[in-house]
């Protein structure tokens, strides 16, 4: 009955049989002979695929005994339009189907229903009611040398074709086909590579509007790389939630006799244990594995940048020993005899896209990383250099000094390089490590030694702002390296289990070995408050004091950083300087600014939280520039001032958005007790930003700005019919403030607030 059952249910299953895109369908002529088909002047290749060309054809030969084997099929941009080793999206993994007709059939299978078991009663229903869809027919050309292979045409699949890779960039226009050829084949062990040069249209930057673009045409190099793949799979490892990979979905019905399990497998590179290392390994010895990841970095790669490259990659070793293999990642120079198109791993710099981008392709069925990029556009330096001296430049002299100091520069990009490399590991972004040690444990010098201030590399960290000078912290310790969750996440991504008989046998034992860990800082199942880009410790609000009292103390010595060298020029320089820490002076309170009406998971933040955030902008906002304009911008100073009541507009409207009054009372609603009120909230704000209503109060001309886009904020907010509260609270405040306008001390202060009731008054009379 139970079979019964699971074969009705499989019988449910959409049979998806699609017919291929016939490259040259089967015309119905008879394969050529290879004495007829081989040539004088035809030249041919040896390999474990054979390739015959001549002037205008370049064909490839398919032994018999490789069919029913799977290739991958990839490409990159060798070179051309500013790129160097960039990816294309390919093929990928295909799988070659018998001879039909005189044809060959490409597979792309498909693995989104499974039956793991082979022995199951259910697999062979499964196979033969999920027929997988054929993508590419080739017509077989003719028969090689003893007849025990097939040969086909690939010229125009290379040349001009999309099946196999597509060329897709910004800059990139049309292909002008006609001028298209293919420049070079080489053969390597486990396949062979192509060289194609095709001509492209391109879109140059910062064209004029109505101008017609040039039709000039840029060559394009392409490396398009066929390898044949291991008849052994790699194991499957089943996903564990509390450890951030990338998956691979897929219904199972092996796992439960009566529905399809929904489960997962992780994507990660298949390491593999030599069988003369299985009896260290078992008992608990590092051993090399028998297919190391080598890391090819191209000879473009500036070579003051070289090293740091290096220890960026090689930082993970220390994390692969836990899993029990040393030496797992390596790093070596690419030369002229390097074709990089055919390595597993590449790190390239080019001028491309600014950044470091990554890519990997992977086997859809066992979730095997197959290969991977690493892509460092030239120009994203600068960028990092400026937000490392705003993050940590009260600490670090190096960079205060030379704001694009060697070292510095370095370093960054080490720390960049690791995080990429984990990216290609399979691991995603973790943004719980930042938040997994207290305010005061990542600033202390003892607990930075021995953890760093982030559990993993793999979050989207800061530099350590929360360090002050006083902390006596060395700069080593300010940028982020990998943590205790990256250690315990590639331990449990790629240790083996020889024992074991199967995926499922590994996960048990998985289990078992790390079902005592539930740290803070293992990958989050949602992202809330507690998990955000750019946070810093548990406590984000105190790390975010102190990275603000650092903005205001760099502030003051931002002339002699810019003007270094005394050379002063317009004002500039110093008002781009000055920009940029308004601008990080904004993104800190944004941060502080999205505390109030949020929750804790299910659990709405606490009263004193929320006054705590409250706090903070009555010191960093409400009081004003606090100096943070510098004098120095000379004619520039009215601009820069701008600029900073720009900023603090926005922090005032993301404080007063309707969104935020909506949540207040939502949650007002549901719960009952310690919930900040939206009476609570526009009470603090009124007596921290107006002085508690002193006449005697000492108000600033820059205060009064803040009260004045407060004010402004608010009157624009009073228009949204579903916040009501807000004009119920500017009636109060209108009020008020017509009541200080007769009584203040400051002559200045009155006029104010006579002008902000009469506008209150106005408004809201209409």
């Amino acid at each position: 009955m139970k079979i019964r059952y699971r074969l009705c249910l499989l019988c449910l299953v959409i049979c998806c049989w699609t017919v291929g895109k016939g490259v040259g369908q089967n015309t119905g002529k008879q394969p050529l002979a290879f004495e007829d088909f081989f040539h004088g002047k035809m030249e041919k290749i040896s390999g474990i695929f054979p390739v015959y060309r001549d002037s205008a054809k370049v064909y490839m030969e398919i032994p018999e005994h490789l069919l029913g084997r799977e290739l991958e099929i990839r490409a990159q941009v060798n070179k051309g339009f500013d790129m160097v080793a960039r990816p294309l999206e390919s093929m990928g993994v295909v799988y070659l189907q018998k001879v039909d007709g005189h044809s060959i059939y490409v597979q792309r299978r498909l693995f989104s229903e499974r039956v793991a078991n082979k022995n199951n009663e259910l697999y062979e229903a499964l196979c033969k009611s999920n027929k997988q869809p054929v993508d590419i027919v080739y017509p077989v050309v003719a028969y090689s040398a003893g007849g025990k292979g097939y040969i086909i045409d690939v010229t125009e699949m290379l040349k001009t074709g999309d099946d196999w890779f597509k060329v897709a960039a910004p800059q990139v226009r049309d292909q002008d086909v006609s001028r298209a050829r293919i420049t070079g084949v080489h053969e390597f062990p486990d396949g062979v590579s192509f060289t194609i040069h095709r001509m492209y249209g391109f879109s140059p930057e910062r064209l004029l509007d109505n101008v017609i673009p040039p039709r000039g045409f840029l060559p394009l190099e392409i490396g398009c790389v066929v390898t044949l793949l291991p008849e052994r799979e790699m194991r499957e490892r089943f996903v564990d939630r509390r450890f951030g990979y990338h998956v691979i979905s897929f219904l199972d019905y092996s796992q439960n006799p009566y529905r399809a399990e929904k489960d997962s497998i992780i994507r990660k590179w298949n390491l593999g244990i030599t069988e003369g290392s299985r009896g260290e390994y078992r008992k608990g010895k590092l051993v090399n594995p028998s297919h190391p990841l080598v890391f090819y970095i191209d000879t473009c790669c500036p070579s003051e940048f070289v090293p740091y490259i290096k220890e960026g990659v090689l930082a993970w070793n220390a994390a692969f020993e836990k899993a029990g293999f040393k030496n797992a990642l390596r790093v070596k120079m690419a030369d002229s005899e390097t074709v990089l198109e055919e390595q597993r791993a590449v790190i390239a710099y080019d001028l491309s896209e600014a950044g470091i981008r990554t890519g990997y392709t992977f086997h859809p069925k066992t979730g095997e990383i197959l290969s991977c990029r690493v892509n460092i556009g030239h120009g994203f330096l600068p960028k990092e250099l400026w937000r490392y001296l705003l993050e940590c430049g009260t600490v670090d002299e190096r960079i205060r000094k030379d704001v694009f100091h060697p070292d510095v520069a370095g370093e960054i990009l080490r720390s960049k390089m690791t995080r990429a490399v984990g990216s290609v590991l399979g691991l995603k972004e973790n943004l719980a490590g930042s938040v997994a040690y207290t305010a005061e444990e990542v600033k202390n010098v003892t607990w930075l030694k021995a953890r760093g201030y982030t559990a993993s590399i793999m979050d989207n960290n800061p530099y350590n702002y929360a360090v002050q000078k006083s902390d006596k912290v060395t700069v080593k310790e300010l940028m982020p390296r990998l943590g205790e969750y990256d250690y315990l996440a590639i331990e449990w991504g790629y240790r083996e289990f020889p024992a074991s008989k199967n995926a499922y046998m590994d996960r048990e034992a998985l289990w078992k070995t790390f079902q005592g860990y539930s740290a803070g800082y293992m990958f989050p199942v949602s992202q809330g408050i507690e998990v955000r880009a750019g946070d810093l410790s548990s406590e984000p609000l105190k790390t975010l004091g102190y990275a603000l009292n650092n903005l205001l103390r760099l502030n003051t010595s931002l002339g002699s950083i810019v003007y270094s060298d005394k050379q002063y020029d317009s004002g500039r320089a110093i008002m781009e300087a000055n920009r940029q820490l308004i601008d990080k002076y904004g993104e800190y309170l944004l941060q502080i600014v999205s505390w109030f009406g949020e929750k804790r998971g299910n659990t709405p933040l606490s009263i004193e939280e929320q006054r705590e955030a409250m706090a903070l902008l009555g010191e960093y906002l409400f009081a004003g520039d606090k100096g943070l304009v510098s004098p120095l911008a000379k004619g520039c100073s009215w601009d820069i001032k701008a600029i900073y009541i720009r900023q603090m507009t926005a922090v005032f409207q993301k404080l007063l958005a309707p969104k935020v009054m909506k949540r207040m009372l939502d949650m007002e609603q549901i719960c009952l007790e310690n919930i900040y009120t939206a009476d609570m909230f526009f009470k603090d704000l009124f007596s921290r930003l107006f002085c508690d209503f002193k006449a005697d109060s000492e108000v600033s001309f820059s205060r009064m700005d803040m009260q004045v886009v407060c004010v402004n904020t608010l009157l624009e907010s009073v228009a949204d019919a579903s916040v009501p509260v807000v004009k119920w609270k500017l009636q109060e405040l209108g009020e008020r403030l017509k009541a200080l306008a007769g009584q203040h001390e400051d002559g200045a202060v009155r006029k104010l607030y006579a002008m902000l009731s009469s506008r209150i008054e106005k408004v809201l009379n209409k």
